[in-house]
This record gives C-alpha cells, sequence and structure tokens, in this order.
C-alpha cells in the first residue's frame, strides 16, 4: 500500500491511501520465459481516510490490446513469408514482443526463423513434434472437443528477435476438421464455433504484443479459422495475372463467410453468458482489419541474352488496384494507403537470410555479403522499410 499523503479538504483532516492491484490474462506460454508477464489490468484503489468516513476512488488502466496479424494470399510464390518474417523483426526492433505463429504446413517460416539444429530436434520423432509445434494447439480439437490446449511451446529465433510457434506438414490434415466445425456452427452448434475460433483463443493465451500467422495459399477452413482470429491481414502479390484472380478471390471468400457469421452467431444453441465465457464475439474484427497489399517486385526475363518485354507485367501492376476493391470493404480504419509498395525480388540475399536465420537487414560478411551485395543489401533495407512504415501506420502500430 502506498500512502499519498495527507490533505485539507473543507476543514476535514484527510488522509488518503492508494493500493494498486494487477490483473493477468492467462498466459500459457510467455516469449520471455518469465514467471511474471505484463498486467493487462491496473486498477488502482485510491482511501481517502476522513473523519468520519472512507471513500474508496477505483481507476483502471488496461494494456494495449494483442494486434494479431495475418499474412495471407491463396497463391504462392509471392514472397509472403518473407515478408511476414522480415516485418516481424523490425516491429520487434521496435521494442514490442513478437511472437510468430507458423500455420502453413509447408512450415517455411519455422524453417527461416529457427536454426537447423532447433528444428530438427522438434521434428525428430512424431510424438515430439506433436507436442512442441502448432499441432499441441489443436490436439483437442483433431479428438473432436472444442477447447485448444494454450500449454505451447515458443522457441526463440535470435537474430529476429521474435519467437516462434513452430508449423507442422500435418497441419493440411486439420483442414476436414474445422470444415465440419464450420458447418456444425452454421448448424447453431456451440462446439462448431469454438473450434472455428480456435486462432482467437490462442490470440488471447500468448502473452504478446503482436502475434504474426503466416499462412499458405489456400482458401480452405483452415486460413478461415486463422483470419476469424486475426485483427489484421495483409495480402502480399505478384505482378501476374494469378494474383489478380487471387485478389478478387479472397474479397468474395471472406465476404461470404465473414456476413453468414454474424447471422448463425445469433442462432446458436447457447445462452448470453455462454456466448461471453467462451468469447464468442457479436462480429469478427478481421471484418476492418485489411491492411493493404504489398507487389513483389518481378524479374525482367531474358531469351538468348535479350530482355524480354515486360508490357504485360507493367498491365498487370496497373490493374492490381482495380483488382482489390472487393477487399476495401475490409479496410482497416486508419489504413489511407493500402498499396504499400514494392517489395524487392532479394535474389541471393533471401538464401543468404535462410542460411543465417537472420532478417535481410542484420546480415553481415560473416553471413557471405560480399562485394556489390553491400549496396544491394542497402537498397533492399530501404525498400522494405518504405513498405513497412506504411504498414505500420496502417496497424496503428
Amino acid at each position: 500500500m502506498m500512502d499519498d499523503g495527507n490533505a485539507d479538504m473543507s476543514g476535514l483532516h484527510v488522509r488518503s491511501e492508494r493500493r494498486q492491484l494487477n490483473f493477468y490474462k492467462p498466459s500459457c506460454s510467455h516469449p520471455t520465459n518469465d514467471a511474471i508477464s505484463k498486467p493487462c489490468c491496473v486498477i488502482y484503489i485510491t482511501k481517502l481516510i476522513m473523519d468520519y468516513r472512507s471513500v474508496f476512488a477505483f481507476r483502471c488502466y488496461t494494456s494495449s490490446m494483442t494486434q494479431a496479424i495475418a499474412f495471407f494470399n491463396n497463391k504462392g510464390g509471392v514472397g509472403k513469408t518473407t515478408l511476414a518474417c522480415n516485418f516481424a523483426a523490425h516491429i520487434a526492433n521496435t521494442g514490442r514482443s513478437v511472437v510468430v505463429v507458423d500455420c502453413d504446413p509447408q512450415a517455411n517460416a519455422t524453417q527461416l526463423l529457427l536454426d537447423e539444429t532447433v528444428w530438427s530436434e522438434i521434428y525428430e520423432d512424431m510424438d515430439s513434434s506433436m507436442q512442441r509445434t502448432v499441432l499441441r494447439v489443436l490436439r483437442h480439437i483433431r479428438a473432436g472437443d472444442s477447447g485448444i490446449d494454450g500449454d505451447v511451446e515458443l522457441h526463440p529465433s535470435p537474430r529476429f528477435n521474435v519467437h516462434v510457434l513452430a508449423g507442422h506438414p500435418s497441419l493440411s490434415n486439420i483442414e476436414d476438421r474445422l470444415s465440419t466445425s464450420w458447418s456444425e456452427f452454421r448448424s447453431a452448434e456451440l462446439g462448431g464455433v469454438r473450434r472455428s475460433l480456435w486462432a482467437r483463443s490462442l490470440v488471447k493465451c500468448i502473452d504478446a504484443d503482436v502475434i504474426i500467422f503466416d499462412l499458405g495459399p489456400s482458401l480452405g477452413a483452415l486460413n478461415r479459422s486463422v483470419l476469424m482470429g486475426s485483427t489484421f491481414f495483409v495480402t502480399p502479390v505478384a505482378a501476374d495475372l494469378f494474383s489478380l484472380y487471387a485478389l478478387e478471390n479472397i474479397g468474395a471468400w471472406i465476404d461470404v463467410w465473414s456476413g453468414s457469421y454474424e447471422s448463425d452467431r445469433k442462432r446458436i444453441n447457447a445462452t448470453s453468458s455462454e456466448l461471453e465465457e467462451y468469447d464468442i464475439p457479436a462480429s469478427l474484427p478481421i471484418i476492418h482489419g485489411w491492411a493493404g497489399y504489398s507487389v513483389q517486385q518481378y524479374v525482367a526475363k531474358t531469351n538468348a541474352g535479350q530482355i524480354r518485354q515486360v508490357q504485360a507485367y507493367d498491365r498487370y501492376r496497373s490493374e492490381i488496384p482495380e483488382r482489390a476493391e472487393g477487399l476495401h470493404k475490409f479496410k482497416a480504419s486508419n489504413a489511407n494507403a493500402v498499396d504499400l509498395g514494392m517489395v524487392p525480388n532479394m535474389f541471393s540475399m533471401v538464401p543468404l537470410a535462410q542460411n543465417a536465420h537472420s532478417p535481410i537487414n542484420d546480415l553481415t560478411t560473416a553471413d557471405g555479403v560480399r562485394g556489390a551485395q553491400v549496396n544491394q543489401q542497402k537498397r533492399y533495407v530501404d525498400q522494405l522499410n518504405e513498405v513497412f512504415s506504411k504498414l505500420q501506420a496502417n496497424l496503428s502500430l
């Protein structure tokens, strides 16, 4: 208890005492593995002790909510994982705690962020990989139950300065279960919507300022469930014909299931207290969560030493804003510039980063950066920082 001293109020002798109470959200795993995490709510109780009575004043300060950001496109080869992991490092360097959750069955983010000795140990046998990856979160759901296992292991990525919930190739096997859960939710079953909202439960369980979800190229039930638990999403694209179709598909796809969510929730066979207990929101944050798109720089092709014409690529690039129109209804409130800019095609720098498990801006000569690559690296980092600066503004980070 803290004594705030004495005061004189209208002739009454007043002494005030203040007590601070910290409330912590259930933390299944803390990024720094500390026993104590930051409070999600701090209540100051001030007791004014007057001549005849005591008066209590309450003030509550809540910490900022965890921002869950999904990097997603239903087309592969657009630099999604590289962008997501380097953005995670960028945000971590601002002093925020960051966790990357690898929800792509290809587990590319896991392989980029973690040293080979770490992830080879994780995956050395099936039992180990089941317990030490995102599969553990879903083990109850895979067995038919509704809740998650929040006792997850987060692996440090020293050079990215983040922690990682490792992915697993068997994530693809959860698609059928989550698809069935969505159908059960649409049939008014409480268990179905609880399973569909597993990522939302996971976000509440992990104590971090920012959670980055790296998703695979799919419009399936797994990605839908992750987006249902996310605050924002980013769509990296390339200047090609199939990326244009992908942008249109994403907008139409989200529009269908986000719209049905709100109407289906009203029909769930559950009391209002049950909906509150299991944190079934009336609407999903993601419907106001599109933070924009980045465009991967195309590589001019050569034929017999001659550079091919690139007019088609320029045309595709110019069509991206129009094809992204369907996503504007989901635009985040602060997303003034949804075109985040061009992400450079970093050529040999990417394999160096993969081998060193390092963000692009942290690569050194010890990692193999040589000669002209030094200037190239600086140029790439400047371009990435321009994209990240716009994205940060759109995310209010």
